[in-house]
């Protein structure tokens, strides 16, 4: 294969731009779009090094990584602005237990250990009724003229607004751990048992707010 023998002339010009200085009272802030509480449903397998005898405390915290938001147009209410807010992270959950390393007839020795696991998550939520949004998605216009052999017109235009974030107010987690493989000491008290899998049932709640930068008028007193 021949190496490519393509070549780019710069070629400088003649640079105009005509200036509109800004008002005082124009600034550039974030505008509130809405706000919306979200429900997640989360289940899940945990999977202990060693044997557990019981848990101590679990400690959660939801971590978003992705949040973008689509503007999806409704062909009922053509006022009406909806869309979906794509939202993926996970749930960092650090588990504290008690473990099994020795067992008599009277009572079950052990440590105190952890264990860290990332639960991740992605869903859709529908978004409605919120304030109208520069579309940061918006297609790219072009126009293309009458075309001739030894030439193309393209005409090309792009709006450049800035994307909608997404800001969590209030997270609310309720769970239930189910230990799923527990079973009965071969030997020691009654009752007691030890597992290595955790099943864990969440409903994560989220309170979330929309913004989005834009030129804002103010008026000063």
């Amino acid at each position: 294969m021949s190496n490519c023998s393509a070549k780019a002339t710069t070629i400088l010009s003649d640079c105009t731009a005509q200036t509109t200085p800004a008002e005082p009272n124009m600034f550039k802030l974030d505008i509130v779009l809405g706000t919306l509480n979200c429900q997640i449903d989360i289940e899940a397998d945990i999977k202990l090094d060693v044997p557990a005898l019981d848990i101590k405390d679990i400690d959660k915290e939801v971590c978003v990584t992705q949040s973008e938001f689509i503007e999806v147009s409704s062909p009922i209410a053509n006022c009406a602005i909806t869309g979906k807010l794509f939202l993926g992270g996970y749930v960092r959950k650090n588990i504290r237990y008690a473990s099994v390393e020795s067992v008599t007839d009277d009572g079950v020795c052990g440590k105190i250990r952890h264990c860290t696991a990332n639960i991740p998550f992605n869903c859709a939520i529908p978004v409605e009724g919120i304030f109208p949004t520069n579309n940061h998605n918006e297609r790219e216009a072009m126009s293309f003229h009458g075309r001739k052999l030894t030439q193309f017109d393209q005409s090309f235009w792009q709006p450049l607004n800035a994307p909608v974030e997404c800001e969590i107010n209030s997270v609310n987690i309720n769970e239930r751990d189910l230990f799923s493989n527990r079973t009965a000491l071969s030997h020691g008290p009654k009752n007691e048992g030890a597992f290595t899998q955790i099943r864990e049932k969440m409903v994560v709640s989220l309170n979330i707010t929309l913004t989005q930068k834009g030129v804002v008028t103010l008026k000063l007193t």
